[in-house]
């Protein structure tokens, strides 16, 4: 079997080429391997992974909502801010500890920044108190949704820098994926090259009848190290791209939900007139990572708050 299909699972995508694709390369270069360039049909042979990976990258920058505002009169006036912090203190707190943002500051930004906030939702079940009919009644069963571990990334002058940045932050994303599945080849090759040994000890060790069993187990051994050592040569490098960005749409895509909520973020199985309001999600949904709802938001004031010199604004 082949050691590459097995470990990852083998398909050769179709993919249409896009813009920006020489950057993506070059970018592979230096995220994944130095010694690409000099591989048997680079880049010819690695375009269609690389662009199907940015396509979806992209797609998925932009359909990233926003840009919402982050301010006081957001957080009180707009829903999904408000469900996202637990007060404005919370919401400066975030913006003012973003290494991000003190990055973006630090390299001469300040004023504004448009950037991508994401964070992880949480529910939970829980037993409070409810005004149902003018009745007010205890112990009522409660679904509560909160949002936890907030991220800043990305920060930019303008929207359209911004979702661009999200974009190339994505497809890192995709090539740290290759990196890794590097590393898984060169770790079975390592531990196909103890078991060669093993086998290679059992068969000096071994009486008579046991020798054939010992040998056709030791020569199934350098089979799969012989394919595995192959996959790692540079002119098979292009496999293992085809083999980790065959599915991108699977590996990386954004969900949506809609949720009524009333002012404590309790879920509401429907409107309650205006203590209730619909607020609609966007999760980034990618494999091997946690779900984060993420949105595209506006700062001002950016420097004060990092240094911690200002307040959030109230426009």
């Amino acid at each position: 079997m082949d050691p590459l299909a097995f470990l990852l699972g083998f398909f050769r995508p179709e993919g249409p080429d896009v813009p920006e694709l020489d950057e993506a390369l070059g970018r592979a270069v230096s995220l994944v391997d130095s010694r690409l360039p000099q591989a048997r049909g680079w880049p010819k042979r690695y375009r269609r992974p690389i662009a199907a990976a940015l396509e979806q990258a992209g797609h998925v920058a932009g359909a990233i909502p926003g840009p919402v505002r982050l301010d006081a009169e957001s957080f009180q006036f707009d829903p999904l801010v408000h469900a996202l912090f637990a007060s404005t203190q919370q919401m400066q707190e975030v913006i003012r500890d973003s290494q991000a943002i003190r990055d973006y500051v630090a390299a001469g930004g300040k004023g504004e920044a448009y950037l991508l906030l994401t964070a992880h939702r949480q529910e939970r079940q829980v037993f409070g108190v409810d005004d149902e009919g003018g009745v007010l009644r205890r112990d009522v069963p409660q679904r509560l949704v909160w949002f936890s571990d907030h991220q800043l990334a990305g920060p930019a002058p303008t929207l359209a820098e911004a979702r661009n940045r999200l974009t190339w932050t994505l497809f890192d994303r995709f090539l740290e994926r290759v990196r890794v599945g590097f590393e898984r080849i060169k770790q079975e090759k390592e531990r196909l090259g103890f078991e060669k040994e093993r086998a290679f000890d059992r068969l000096r060790r071994a009486k008579g009848e046991e020798r054939p069993a010992l040998q056709k187990a030791l020569d199934s051994v350098l089979a799969q190290l012989g394919e595995t050592i192959e996959t790692l040569e540079l002119n098979h490098l292009h496999e293992v791209f085809e083999t980790i960005l065959s599915h991108p749409k699977d590996c990386l895509y954004v969900e949506e939900q809609a949720l009524i909520l009333d002012r404590m973020n309790r879920v509401r199985t429907q409107a309650r007139g205006e203590a209730t309001v619909s607020v609609g999600f966007l999760d980034i949904i990618e494999r091997y990572r946690e779900p984060r709802t993420a949105v595209l938001v506006y700062c001002q004031d950016i420097q004060q708050i990092a240094n911690g010199e200002g307040r959030l604004r109230v426009t």
